[in-house]
């Protein structure tokens, strides 16, 4: 399905008006690692805390706080004001068959802060007997702070998923894909395989996860197996760990 100029500018205004919420998450971010460059006692982490670390990072980005796609939305993705290839396909009331590749440009200042966040958002919407069942998103933006008299900071969230839908209700997703998450500081990349989500809940009852975490996070690789109530168990220096995905807490 060929989208004209029209329908992409369309999809690139509806994209742009939930950027807000991300430039201020990124805003709180670069914030936080300002302040743990200055305190040179936090800048290296032990292996615990960098556990820690990834384990809210990883919960943090499955949702969507870092930009990007919010697994805790189920199969049900809002794609209110996507006129143009909403209108463009044969779909009236499901999704199925819907196709975005849109191109992201938006600028914003914050005081005397300069932001701009640029990138794409792609997503494809599957369908079982006319019923919407899952969807793949690839996502890769690119957030640059500028503010007088320090360098540029730039923030890169990049997502690949493969979503379906368990149950009818749609209570229940399966999710496979990859996720990295850069700054200038360091980043993490995760790998999460056969995923159950409850979207109720928002709480990952099974799966697994590798993951590779280095700079200002701490330089950790390791693995998690979900466990269902927020907890998993991370396997660190070969070293398995109880960990809550909410808190961070780690425990033997």
């Amino acid at each position: 399905m060929k989208q004209n100029s029209t329908q992409k500018q369309n999809v690139v205004k509806t994209y742009t008006k939930f950027l807000l919420p991300i430039v201020v998450c990124v805003m709180m971010v670069y914030t936080s690692c300002q302040k743990t460059e200055k305190n040179p006692s936090t800048t290296k982490l032990t292996t615990a805390q960098a556990g820690s670390q990834v384990a809210i990072n990883l919960s943090k980005s499955l949702a969507g706080t870092f930009g990007g796609v919010n697994l805790n939305d189920g199969v049900n993705v809002s794609v209110d004001g996507h006129q143009g290839p909403h209108q463009g396909c044969t779909c009236t009331k499901t999704l199925c068959g819907f196709f975005t590749d849109s191109l992201v440009n938006y600028n914003a200042t914050v005081g005397d802060t300069v932001i701009h966040t640029g990138g794409n958002l792609k997503f494809f919407f599957n369908c079982v007997d006319g019923k919407l069942s899952g969807y793949t998103a690839s996502d890769s933006l690119n957030t640059t702070k500028t503010v007088p008299g320090q360098a540029p900071q730039v923030y890169r969230v990049q997502q690949d998923y493969d979503i379906q839908a368990l149950d009818d209700q749609n209570q229940f997703i399966g999710v496979t894909g990859n996720n990295w998450l850069t700054t200038n500081d360091g980043g993490s990349y995760y790998k999460v395989k056969d995923l159950k989500i409850n979207v109720v809940t928002k709480d990952i009852l099974s799966g697994t996860a590798t993951f590779e975490s280095y700079g200002s996070w701490g330089d950790v690789k390791g693995s998690m197996t979900f466990l269902g109530n927020h907890m998993a168990d991370m396997v660190l220096d070969g070293k398995t760990y109880h960990v809550n995905m909410l808190t961070g807490q780690l425990s033997q």
